[in-house]
């Protein structure tokens, strides 16, 4: 004997079979639609409109307005403001510098000038302690600064870059004597 919910579940699905039997078969004809009758009107006859003088048609062709567009000192639009240089790959070129190159201004400390014969030299050292002299003329720091001038208090560095709009930009950092106590 079955159990309680499959007896009733089955009466259900029998009749559920039924109607779809019953529908399915009903649902197709074999009769074609009656075709809709067609009802002939006649059409309107257009209306004669008279013939435009030389007058009217001056006004009715009126000249658009040109609209000129002058690029001259404008920033194309459809270029990007942001300009994506590529960096330099650290692995093989850094090597290829000079210590001094491979610093940023900020990360140097200038800790003493030594005035000899030859000129003065600035002393500098880098994070870990390491110790460099320089001189006027020298390269120093990543953005290709030159040192211009070497005075008892500080070093001062020449960095020239290229703006926004292409120009180029001069820039003079100097770099502070850090005396014993830090500053």
């Amino acid at each position: 004997m079955r159990s309680a919910p499959v007896r009733s579940i089955l009466p259900a699905v029998g009749f559920l079979v039924f109607v779809s039997i019953i529908a399915g078969g009903s649902g197709c004809s074999k009769e074609p639609a009656a075709p809709q009758q067609v009802v002939k009107k006649q059409a309107p006859k257009p209306e004669a409109k008279p013939p435009a003088t030389p007058a009217a048609e001056t006004q009715a062709k009126k000249p658009e307005p040109v609209s000129l567009y002058d690029p001259r000192g404008r920033r194309d639009p459809f270029v990007s403001f942001v300009r994506v240089e590529e960096r330099k790959r650290a692995s093989a070129e850094a090597v290829l510098l000079p210590p001094l190159q491979r610093y940023e201004l900020g990360e140097l400390k200038f800790v003493g000038v030594l005035w000899t014969k030859k000129g003065v030299l600035g002393l500098v050292e880098d994070a870990q302690g390491k110790g460099y002299s320089v001189r006027e003329g020298m390269r120093i720091g990543r953005s290709g600064g030159i040192v211009s001038r070497i005075t008892e208090k500080e070093i001062v560095v020449r960095e020239q870059f290229v703006g926004n709009r292409g120009e180029k930009i001069v820039r003079e950092t100097g770099i502070q004597l850090t005396t014993a106590g830090g500053k």
